[in-house]
């Protein structure tokens, strides 16, 4: 039952139908950047990266933990709530992202759709060769925050580390990477 409850929100979370501009305007004191988002103490292309993440929508949100590793020229993850549930597993690559073993609340088209051109978005946007291009981003500083403006979507890079993606549907994307522990000095 709480399984179907976790389910449930992040169902409602993923469905909103309210589309919307971007949160963060940009203002006469902002900044053209070129600063990259994933820098290396966001994102390990050689270790496995791992990430507290909160979605939002509204009133509702769900809390997890995203797990990403890089293998040759795409990045494969997975998205587990913290009861353990596993939501689904990606792999997103320089010209697509592809949703895995989804959970069947989850597995709709529609759904699928916005959650792969999410993904694709947040772990593309530094790349050149991704099929939006570098050229079509609005990329400014401006209180402290990186922002990245695409279509109907935008990406913070915030002061505390964290990197959010709000979409069209005003679905907040969280991810909080977490302390690396090498395990030779960890005793269990």
């Amino acid at each position: 039952m709480k399984n179907f409850f976790l389910i449930s929100i992040l169902f409602a979370l993923i469905t909103g139908c309210a589309s919307t501009t971007p949160t963060v305007r940009r203002m006469q004191t902002a900044r053209p950047s070129e600063r990259a988002v994933w820098t290396e103490s966001l994102r390990s292309d050689t270790l496995k990266n791992s990430y507290r993440i909160v979605l939002k929508r509204q009133d509702n949100s769900i809390t997890g933990l995203c797990f990403v590793k890089r293998y040759g020229n795409e990045w494969r993850g997975t998205l587990i709530n913290e009861m353990g549930t596993k939501i689904f597993d990606f792999t997103v690559g320089d010209d697509k992202c592809t949703l895995l073993n989804v959970i069947s609340m989850l597995d709709k088209g529609y759904i699928r759709k916005t959650v792969e051109d999410d993904l694709y978005f947040l772990f593309n946007v530094d790349n050149p060769a991704s099929s939006f291009g570098r050229r079509e981003l609005e990329r400014f500083e401006q209180d402290g925050a990186v922002v990245i403006n695409y279509a109907k979507k935008q990406i913070l890079l915030l002061p505390d580390g964290s990197v959010a993606l709000i979409n069209n549907h005003n679905m907040r994307y969280e991810l909080r990477k977490m302390i690396d522990i090498d395990r030779n000095k960890v005793i269990l």
